[in-house]
């Protein structure tokens, strides 16, 4: 199975929907998101989508916590996680979370075949013991080009999507 992994969109609508495009067209059924919408239209958009959408809220989304923290946003389609989330997908043990310094945390634990993280805008991937990380880059396109990951748990792969 191939998910979406998503980061860092700080309300670029128009970089998300060519993201959504690509993830319609790749017929990719689960998506996980690092993090840093920031814009509630951007999460309300997310939250109509048909796939199933993962979040782990970053710093950015102050405002999209308090407000589901309040009840005057509520996620009808998504799964909000505050700190991390963590999915078993395929056999695949999946952990997710905004920072890269929780992400390494995470790997070392030894428990996940792959971390996905955000926060610092760069794709990279690498390994900490058996563990995969894996920054799919950033949907606003802020500190360089706007990316995400397609990632595949049989082959254990990602495939960086360029958006322009």
């Amino acid at each position: 199975m191939k998910i979406a992994v998503i980061s860092d969109i700080h309300g670029n609508e128009a970089y998300l929907a060519r993201a959504k495009a690509v993830i319609d067209e790749e017929k990719l059924e689960i998506i996980i998101c690092c993090g840093d919408i920031q814009d509630i239209e951007c999460f309300k958009e997310m939250d109509s989508w048909k796939q199933k959408v993962y979040i782990a809220l970053g710093n950015a989304d102050y405002a999209i916590r308090e407000m589901l923290d309040r009840g005057t946003l509520v996620a009808k389609h998504t799964e909000i996680f505050l700190d991390y989330g963590v999915l078993n997908v395929d056999g695949a043990k999946i952990a997710f979370c905004h920072y890269p310094k929780y992400a390494e945390k995470l790997a070392e634990s030894g428990k996940f075949d792959v971390v996905f993280y955000g926060h610092d805008h760069k794709p990279w991937e690498y390994k900490i013991s058996k563990t995969v990380l894996l920054n799919p880059g950033e949907i606003q396109a802020r500190d360089g080009k706007p990316t995400f990951a397609i990632y595949d748990l049989k082959a254990m792969r990602a495939k960086l999507i360029l958006l322009t």
